[in-house]
């Protein structure tokens, strides 16, 4: 955990989401694993209130990292919607321009001529 939270923490402002989801997926397995151990060592030890305080900052860690993780996959998702909108709208307006140009230039044409007669 401690070098997936030493990446996040230096990613820069652009960032790869492929490379982050891998590492989330490996923070999401780190989880698992932990736990089992976390489970096994609280059971068989009796100082489970130091156990227990292991166990809390790695949640804290855990949870913290995942947020981040989860935040900017949102962003990422929002950010390729608005570019697909975008990108769409533009389309929407060459075709739609398109579709205009002969429109125009046939009344254009019949007003031309209205007036040479």
């Amino acid at each position: 955990m401690t070098n997936i939270k030493k990446y996040i923490d230096s990613l820069p402002d652009t960032v790869d989401m492929h490379a982050v989801n891998v590492r989330l997926q490996l923070l999401e397995k780190a989880w698992e694993e932990y736990n089992a151990v976390q489970d096994q060592l609280e059971y068989d030890d009796d100082e489970t209130q130091q156990h227990e305080l292991d166990r809390e900052a790695v949640t804290e860690t855990y949870c913290e990292l995942k947020a981040r993780i989860d935040r900017m996959s949102s962003e990422d998702r929002r950010a390729r919607d608005v570019s697909s909108a975008e990108l769409q709208k533009c389309r929407a307006t060459q075709d739609y321009g398109n579709c205009l140009a002969p429109k125009i230039k046939l009344l254009l044409l019949k007003f031309q001529n209205l007036e040479v007669r």
